[in-house]
Formats: structure tokens, sequence, C-alpha cells
């Protein structure tokens, strides 16, 4: 578990640019309720990649909900196995990286790292019920590298 003043430091994100992550709901499932005053909030470690993952895509000048969308369609699991959602994938592994295309699809990318993590392409995959184009290749194409900030979040 990991409360925002860690993961602050951690990331390198300010505690109020998180805070406003969680409490918008830019990351989907994450309920922006405080525990009550003077209590820090706590998330699992993947939680707290995520929302800074999210702070640090507002910071290029992304809309909140086109990073709400982004995430919503990285963080869907399947539902053999809902702890591999594509981005706790690439998370886990502290490799790959997220793709926005054209601001309309989103692509996660992760080499296999064998006795951890397969493989991982999503694919690109449509945000908010769009249709992905037959030979889809974006003309604007945001990538986000996943490891370092995994990589920062999962330290001791």
């Amino acid at each position: 578990m990991i409360d925002m003043a860690e993961l602050s430091a951690r990331s390198g994100v300010p505690v109020r640019k998180l805070r406003y992550v969680f409490d918008h709901g830019v990351l989907p499932g994450v309920v922006g309720v405080a525990p009550g005053q003077g209590i820090p909030r706590t998330l699992t470690k993947f939680e707290g990649f995520a929302i800074a993952l999210g702070a640090r895509l507002l910071d290029t000048g992304l809309t909140r909900q086109l990073i709400a969308d982004c995430l919503t369609v990285a963080c869907r699991c399947p539902r053999e196995s809902p702890s591999h959602a594509p981005l706790y994938h690439a998370y886990l592994g502290s490799h790959g990286r997220l793709e926005i295309g054209d601001g309309r699809f989103v692509r996660l990318f992760a080499a296999r790292i064998p006795g951890v993590v397969a493989a991982l392409d999503t694919r690109w995959l449509p945000l908010k019920g769009g249709v992905l184009p037959a030979g889809y290749t974006p003309a604007v194409l945001v990538t986000v590298e996943l490891g370092t900030l995994a990589e920062t979040i999962n330290r001791k």
C-alpha cells in the first residue's frame, strides 16, 4: 500500500495533482471519497501507478476526459483473469508503453519477461464506442513509456 505523500515523493507529481486525478474519477474504479479528515488515503501500488500516469498525462495537455477514456480501456479486465488488465500487465513487468492514436484509439505493448509476464499487444482499441477503421495508422501519436514510472512506484 502507498499513501498520496509517498506516491508524490516517488513519482515527482505534486500531491495536489494526484488528488485531482483521484477525486475527479480519472482512474476508473477508484472512488474519490476521503477516509476522513487527517487520515491519509491509501492505495495499492498499481492504483498509485495509474493515478501518477493520469497526472503525467494531464501535464502533457491531454484532456481529463481523454485520459479517463484511455485508462478505462487500459484497465479493462478480461473475465478469466481480472488481475491482468493490459495496464496492470505493463505495470507488473515494469516496462511497456501506452500509445494514444489521434485521441480516438489506445494501444498497449509490453515485451515478454520470462517467469514474470507474457508479451502484450492489445492492438488498437477504440475509445468510447468508436469504430476502428480497417488498416488504421494514426496521424498523431502520443507514446508513454511505462517502465520508469512503474519502477519508481515499486521501489522500496
